[in-house]
């Protein structure tokens, strides 16, 4: 009895111990994405030279156009399999490409309502400015792990 209470006990203190680890590596990944998230903020409002009332109208339009496009995103589960048949092949192409007219529909919307808060002239330059700022994360992404494996 004693000793299935101690083995009990030594196993609940270790889920507890994982539950902690794990806890506490999805607040670290979730420090990090705000962190991203802020740094794209001021990247692009830099960038896009957006003035404090341009960037009050401009940022809440840009959230909502980021959430419906990520929620396009996941919603279509589009990953080729190597033994998939032709047929699931033909479909996954096919879901491919109607993945990418619904972002693309998704961009026409909010391009229309950006235009009510920045210039055409800003939002034409919004995605080569998100393109660059992706560039820059992936290449900071790799240096750290460059200098990570040198040391």
């Amino acid at each position: 009895m004693h000793s299935n209470f101690l083995k009990t006990f030594i196993f609940s203190f270790i889920c507890l111990g994982l539950s902690f680890s794990s806890s506490a590596q999805e607040r670290n990944k979730e420090r990090i994405r705000e962190k991203v998230k802020l740094e794209k903020v001021a990247y692009i409002t830099q960038e896009l030279d957006l003035t404090e009332d341009e960037a009050q109208k401009f940022w809440p339009i840009y959230n909502a156009y980021k959430e419906e496009s990520a929620a396009t995103r996941a919603s279509m589960d589009i990953r080729p399999k190597r033994d998939m048949t032709d047929k699931e092949a033909e479909d996954m192409l096919y879901a491919m490409l109607e993945s990418k007219s619904k972002e693309i529909d998704i961009q026409k919307k909010y391009i229309g309502k950006m235009k009510s808060a920045i210039p055409v002239r800003k939002i034409a330059m919004l995605f080569k400015v998100e393109r660059e700022f992706r560039e820059k994360l992936v290449s900071n992404v790799k240096e750290r792990r460059k200098n990570r494996m040198d040391k």
